[in-house]
């Protein structure tokens, strides 16, 4: 693989630590999802439900906070679908109690689903890496102009 997609796909060389700390990420958020859907604190206005909003919103910030670490387009992607997950994770077993757990099973691993949400994490992954990573660049730069402008003076 070419070094710089490479960087860009996983980030900077890192260590074991390091990976496992991303893990630990997309798992809280996944979980945190779950939860904040679970008691209340996100909700669903009803209707047909695509992509939740309060998930995307979860995700978006942390693809965003990934890219501002420049940890990598795969732990943003990660992250997002990680909060979409939760969502449907509590739908699927908190929100279908009528069903058996082999139907609650079928909901959450649904092929098209899945599918759908993944599109959706590798569009607003990617837009909320960029977004990260263009702020910590444009503040690198602002930062850099701040010193050099004051070494002349």
């Amino acid at each position: 693989m070419v070094p710089a997609l490479r960087t860009v796909l996983v980030g900077r060389p890192r260590s074991r630590y390091q990976w496992t700390l991303d893990g630990l990420v997309a798992l809280t958020v996944l979980i945190g999802t779950f939860v904040a859907y679970a008691l209340g604190v996100f909700q669903v206005s009803g209707g047909v439900v695509v992509l939740p909003g309060a998930a995307t919103l979860v995700g978006f910030a942390v693809a965003a906070g990934v890219g501002a670490r420049r940890s990598g387009l795969l732990v943003a992607w990660v992250s997002l679908f990680a909060a979409y997950i939760g969502f449907q994770a509590e739908w699927a077993f908190l929100g279908l109690s009528s069903h058996s757990l082999g139907g609650k099973l079928a909901f959450l691993f649904d092929p098209v689903g899945l599918v759908v949400l993944g599109v959706a994490s590798l569009i607003i992954g990617t837009v909320g890496f960029a977004v990260g990573h263009l702020g910590r660049v444009g503040i690198e730069q602002f930062r850099n102009r701040t010193v050099s402008q004051q070494s002349y003076d």
